[in-house]
């Protein structure tokens, strides 16, 4: 059988995380990432995340869903592994919050987050040009860790992550 190999084009958290996913997913595959900027020098570096996602309505939103819960049961599995620390993926407890109340109450992520709630009136007193809210606990990533624990997560097997490279001059 011919060696499968694929190029990933960005070393952000998209393309590294891809790559990641390619590598895991494709037994006998070599993966090489292609990028400008590498970490701790790509757009992806100055940003944090915490999961939440708007709807797209050009997206089944089945698929929506699935894309959502794959990414949630993933990166809360690391969050609950001893490589949360140095992978920077951790559980942040938050509230959404409305000036109107939207047409969607309920967002189509609510049964994949953690303790999903519509806030109280008391505590949307606390915001007093907000109609409505929820509270959830979700995940955060930190890619400033995140990048560099993907990285050696990949470069630890040669076979999978072949280089990387730089595009332009």
């Amino acid at each position: 059988m011919e060696r499968v190999r694929i190029i990933v084009v960005g070393a952000g958290v998209v393309g590294l995380s891809t790559a990641v996913c390619i590598a895991e997913s494709i037994p006998h595959c070599s993966v090489t990432v292609l990028a400008e900027k590498c970490s701790p020098d790509t757009t992806s570096d100055v940003a944090a995340g915490m999961l939440h996602a708007p709807l797209f309505p050009d997206i089944p939103v089945d698929r929506q869903k699935r894309w959502f819960k794959n990414t949630f049961d993933h990166l809360l599995a690391i969050s609950e592994s001893s490589e949360a620390a140095d992978a920077g993926v951790f559980l942040v407890f938050g509230w959404e919050i409305f000036r109107e109340v939207p047409r969607e109450k309920r967002p189509f992520w609510s049964q994949d987050v953690l303790g999903f709630r519509f806030m109280t009136d008391a505590e949307l007193k606390k915001f007093p040009q907000h109609k409505f809210g929820h509270a959830f606990t979700t995940i955060k990533c930190e890619c400033l860790t995140y990048l560099p624990w993907l990285e050696k997560r990949n470069l630890s097997d040669s076979e999978k992550l072949v280089g990387r490279f730089s595009l332009g001059g």
